[in-house]
């Protein structure tokens, strides 16, 4: 069995014993939409996102170990740099530390070379992402978030 398979088959045992447990819900029925209605969504929608794992494990072929240990290498840097990240923070700030985080995860998961343009392209789109969740958290959320020594 592939990891594949049995992270599918886990999600869909996860998704039936939690979708029983979503009818123990005490219900009002003041509306058509009760309290259980948002968990049995999510459950429903992560079941069938698992069937659909499992599917795909079966059709697609193996990797080669090379491929699959780059990745793994990728991953444990995305780790570290998310850890820097976090610590940096408090000192940089939100706009700050989340646009050097993104934009270092994006070069490093780029799949080949691509000219200039793409990346300023890119790269500003991030930019406004970044200072768009930031108003959207801080504007309508009113969640304060870090604003560093520049700021």
């Amino acid at each position: 069995m592939t990891k594949d398979r049995i992270a599918g088959v886990v999600l869909l045992v996860f998704c039936l014993f939690f979708y029983y447990q979503s009818k123990l819900i005490d219900i009002k029925d003041l509306t058509e939409i009760t309290a259980a209605f948002f968990p049995r969504l999510v459950l429903v929608l992560i079941a069938i996102l698992a069937v659909v794992l499992i599917i795909q494990s079966f059709l697609k072929k193996e990797k080669k170990k090379e491929e699959k240990k780059e990745k793994e290498g990728i991953v444990w840097v995305i780790f570290a740099l998310l850890a820097l990240y976090i610590l940096s923070l408090d000192l940089l700030g939100f706009i700050i530390s989340s646009f050097i985080f993104i934009t270092i995860v994006y070069l490093i998961i780029l799949p080949e070379k691509r000219p200039i343009k793409n990346h300023v392209i890119s790269l500003s789109s991030l930019l406004v992402i970044t200072i768009v969740l930031s108003l959207i958290f801080q504007n309508v959320l009113n969640v304060f978030l870090p604003k560093g020594i520049f700021f």
